[in-house]
């Protein structure tokens, strides 16, 4: 078990998390680590820092940006529920993701499948481009549309916010 108080160098944090020394440095600049010190004019971390990249990263592989993320770690700091709104969004968001991998599955399979020679000529086929091109008609609203704003909002009042994605 490590010790709590240890600071980890940068190279060192960058090791055990598999990520780049410049990727630490741009989530510092984005707000989402930050050193615990600096000794020879190089960063040093806290032992939680691993697992705050941890988190991190389990929230990109989510599918969330790192705007989000910012807002859910301010919401988590504070203790707020705040964040319940964006991952709901996320859950939506990530429900339409599913459904679309599973058409496109479904449609390379049939592809695999047709006993026709050219794949354009297949009325199932036909059928499922024109389904597309009448689901295109409709714009779809981005997740976060609604619910980053009001908590980005809400941490402007002091926490730091990231600006990008």
């Amino acid at each position: 078990m490590s010790n709590p108080s240890r600071l980890i160098a940068i190279g060192e944090l960058a090791r055990r998390t598999g990520l780049a020394s410049s990727a630490l440095r741009y989530y510092e600049r984005a707000g989402l680590l930050s050193p615990t010190a600096r000794a020879g004019g190089r960063r040093h971390y806290g032992s939680s820092s691993v697992e705050r990249l941890a988190l991190i990263q389990l929230c990109q592989d989510a599918g969330f940006t790192l705007r989000e993320i910012s807002a859910l770690l301010t919401a988590w700091s504070r203790r707020s529920r705040l964040w319940a709104p964006l991952a709901k969004a996320k859950l939506r968001e990530l429900d339409m993701r599913i459904a679309q991998a599973e058409r496109a599955k479904t449609l390379v399979q049939h592809a695999l499948a047709c006993p026709r020679r050219n794949l354009v000529s297949c009325p199932n086929f036909r059928a499922t481009l024109q389904a597309y091109l009448d689901s295109r008609e409709r714009p779809v609203r981005p997740a976060d549309e609604n619910a980053v704003p009001q908590i980005m909002q809400r941490s402007r009042n002091g926490a730091r916010g990231v600006t990008g994605t």
